[in-house]
């Protein structure tokens, strides 16, 4: 009777570990996919001000020369994309974390979920753990 009791609690615990790893994962990586917003929004608008400032250029020049202004933006461009891609090895270390936490390293076997973001899945997701959208099942 006590091994009984003892796997309802070692079962118990492990649950409460998984919610609790799952819990912790889902708020960093909202903290994350929230960052990688904003650096993508950071970036849309440097790109439309690189634009405005070769089309003003050009229109007032009619030529163009690229000038200190239009390397720098394009140099504050690319710091956007390397910090996304900073922020998104970031999301695939949570990920990884929490997949040891919960046991859950392994998807189904030869089978995954993959969501048009391109992120993978365990093979019993609904959701995609990259961007929330629903997942679409594909055989690795």
């Amino acid at each position: 009777m006590s091994n009984f009791f003892k796997k309802a609690t070692d079962s118990l615990n492990k649950g409460v570990a998984t919610v609790g790893a799952n819990s912790k994962a889902l708020l960093e990586k909202s903290k994350i996919n929230s960052a990688i917003s904003n650096l993508e929004n950071e970036r849309v608008q440097l790109v439309q001000l690189l634009g405005q400032n070769i089309y003003n250029m050009y229109k007032a020049e009619n030529q163009l020369e690229v000038k200190e202004n239009i390397v720098n933006l394009i140099g504050e461009v690319d710091k956007r994309l390397e910090l996304i891609a900073q922020q998104q090895e970031l999301l695939k270390l949570v990920e990884q974390e929490l997949n040891l936490v919960t046991g859950n390293s392994n998807p189904i076997m030869g089978h995954s979920l993959t969501c048009p973001c391109g992120h993978e899945n365990p093979g019993d997701a609904k959701f995609c753990a990259g961007c929330g959208s629903q997942t679409t099942s594909t055989t690795t």
